[in-house]
């Protein structure tokens, strides 16, 4: 197996074609992440992103998109807003995780979400958390009726609050897909309230995020591109969700609705709507992404399991961040912990913005 590198601007159209080929071919791929439009489409608002180009013979089997770092750090394409990554490879594909790193310019490999099904990084996957998915292979019907006692009883309550809704602030409409960049615009001013809320990573606040979510919201080709779906009371957007889609895959990413509706739950009406609309349009399947939320627990029939780990070469640094990890190790267990706890925090913050940076 060869390997070459290029930038993630550098993909021919030949690349993208054959790229999109072993995605076809591999139901395990089927997530929007995988497509070369996503790699594009970061490639676009940053200047860190590569790709490996993994080859056999003269025929080219594989691409590995990333994030590279100084001193060779790769991180997945996206950073913290991927939720699915690895390497889009042909099944028949013999490759291994040290040659690929070596090949890339790498000593390590960090990730989060990354596909258990590539069982070729299983000795470097570290925790598996599922994510959640509802198969839409039965239709709506079927989704309500397998529905355990908990599930049908939020779905009437979901639909009585929609009624309340309607009676109290006007009549509901439901738009699957909306190409105004004024509701896109709003959604990202209320996630990022939301996140400054919470105390989470506000990566609206972030050029190249903005740049990246309203480039894929524009984004309408066959294969890959942005679905917002709004829904309205009266005249007033009550919410709005922001996924990316791939053939037959809905990936939820940003929902968000109007806190002033909050008691009517317009998130969870809206989502209902959308799960009746992507029936109509063929969806396979919708991602809601890694982590179980009671809303999620309640409208998941399945879940794909991911991993977060990281491949390393041996190397001086790789060995800094072990002795690192030792030592945070037994600061947890020490009786210094309320000592340390602070520092560690302020380490854990820095750790959380670089995977935004």
């Amino acid at each position: 197996m060869k390997y070459h590198v290029l930038t993630g601007r550098g993909l021919t159209a030949d690349l993208v074609r054959r790229w999109a080929e072993i995605q076809a071919a591999n139901a395990n791929l089927a997530s929007p992440y995988f497509c070369p439009e996503f790699t594009e489409a970061v490639a676009k608002v940053r200047d860190d992103v590569f790709v490996g180009v993994l080859e056999d013979a003269g025929r080219i089997t594989g691409f590995f998109p990333f994030h590279r770092r100084r001193g060779g750090i790769g991180q997945p394409i996206g950073l913290g807003l991927s939720d699915y990554h690895g390497v889009v490879a042909a099944r028949d594909a013999e490759w291994a995780v040290a040659d690929l790193l070596k090949g890339c310019g790498l000593i390590r490999y960090e990730f989060d979400h990354l596909l258990v099904s590539q069982r070729v990084f299983a000795p470097y996957c570290q925790t598996v958390e599922d994510s959640p998915i509802l198969d839409l292979a039965g239709g709506y019907q079927r989704f309500e009726v397998t529905r355990d006692k908990a599930g049908r009883k939020q779905l009437r309550e979901i639909d009585r609050k929609r009624e309340r809704l309607e009676a109290e602030a006007g009549p509901l409409t439901f738009i699957s897909h909306s190409s105004s960049e004024d509701v896109l615009r709003t959604l990202m001013e209320w996630k990022s309230a939301q996140c400054r809320e919470t105390g989470t990573i506000d990566y609206f606040g972030l050029p190249w995020c903005r740049q990246l979510i309203q480039s894929i919201h524009a984004s309408r080709s066959a294969c890959f591109g942005g679905i917002l779906a709004c829904l309205y009371a009266g005249d007033r957007l009550a919410a709005a969700h922001f996924a990316m889609r791939s053939g037959g895959v809905w990936h939820s990413w940003f929902p968000v609705y109007n806190h002033e509706l909050q008691a009517y739950s317009p998130g969870l009406i809206l989502l209902v709507e959308m799960i009746r609309a992507a029936e109509v349009a063929d969806v396979a399947y919708i991602d809601f992404g890694k982590g179980i939320s009671t809303y999620k627990r309640r409208f998941m029939t399945g879940a794909i399991p991911v991993a977060r780990g990281r491949a390393e070469l041996p190397s001086l640094l790789n060995g800094v961040r072990r002795l690192r990890d030792r030592v945070e190790e037994w600061s947890r267990k020490s009786v210094l912990r309320p000592i340390l706890r602070q520092p560690g925090r302020l380490i854990k913050n820095m750790e959380r913005k670089k995977r935004y940076g």
